[in-house]
């Protein structure tokens, strides 16, 4: 059950965005950890599809965590407290805390960005943008952007269950398990090319580099409200952002 819409999706994604902003100013586990146990937990749940966009925050965060452990926690140049003396590689207690705080900062990347790709409504804010005058090239770029999840998601379903018809079994072991995602990826990644290259003879069809202004045949479901609403969200991270840097928060 998809949830109920409150926000035009252009000031969703800008509180989105500057969230992230905040998590990388502060710069503090505590910070990032409040955001993930306070935004990012709740708005999973109240999605309305919390099931699959919270897999889709564990594959995208999953390996950068991991990521982040094994070069952090093993090189960490600055660690002074050995754990682990393995030769070439040391676990010190300080490049395990790096690693965990940068793993922590990912994930809220992930936790932040990924409900708001996922549950926009990519037309309402294509159609917001436009009336609001954005340059058309940056337009595409963002509903490309914002569009890739679900458009990957949803291909991938699709060659999942026509290889499933053609007798494709996914067996318990892992060579069978990776021979089944080879058997999805190839497909996926090619027809991804190919769905690229006819977006692109269909825009260049249609004009798409000219500089006429473009109309948009959605209505504009922005409000005078919430435009004031986002330049004072912007106002207010920056002037925060300013005062953290130059100010005690800084150390």
């Amino acid at each position: 059950m998809p949830r109920r819409r409150i926000y035009n999706p252009l000031t969703e994604l800008l509180a989105a965005v500057l969230l992230v902003v905040l998590v990388l100013v502060v710069n503090r586990w505590e910070f990032s950890l409040a955001v993930l146990v306070l935004v990012v937990v709740p708005a999973v749940l109240v999605s309305g599809r919390p099931r699959q966009i919270g897999l889709a925050v564990l594959l995208v965060a999953g390996p950068l965590v991991l990521s982040s452990l094994l070069l952090h926690g093993l090189f960490y140049p600055e660690g002074r407290t050995v754990l682990l003396d393995l030769g070439i590689a040391r676990v010190t207690t300080e490049g395990l805390s790096f690693a965990a705080a940068m793993g922590l900062r990912m994930g809220v990347f992930a936790g932040v960005l990924l409900p708001a790709a996922m549950t926009l409504d990519i037309p309402e804010l294509l159609a917001t943008m436009t009336h609001r005058g954005w340059n058309r090239k940056l337009v595409f770029v963002v509903g490309s952007a914002i569009g890739l999840i679900p458009h990957v998601a949803m291909r991938a379903r699709q060659i999942t269950r026509s290889q499933q018809a053609r007798g494709l079994v996914v067996g318990r072991g892992p060579v069978s398990r990776v021979r089944a995602l080879l058997a999805v990826l190839t497909p996926l990644v090619i027809g991804l090319l190919v769905d690229a290259a006819e977006r692109n003879s269909m825009l260049e069809a249609r004009s798409f580099s000219s500089g006429v202004t473009r109309t948009s045949y959605l209505p504009d479901t922005d409000t005078v409200r919430q435009r004031g609403v986002r330049r004072a969200m912007v106002v207010a991270v920056g002037v925060f952002s300013v005062a953290w840097l130059v100010g005690p928060g800084a150390a």
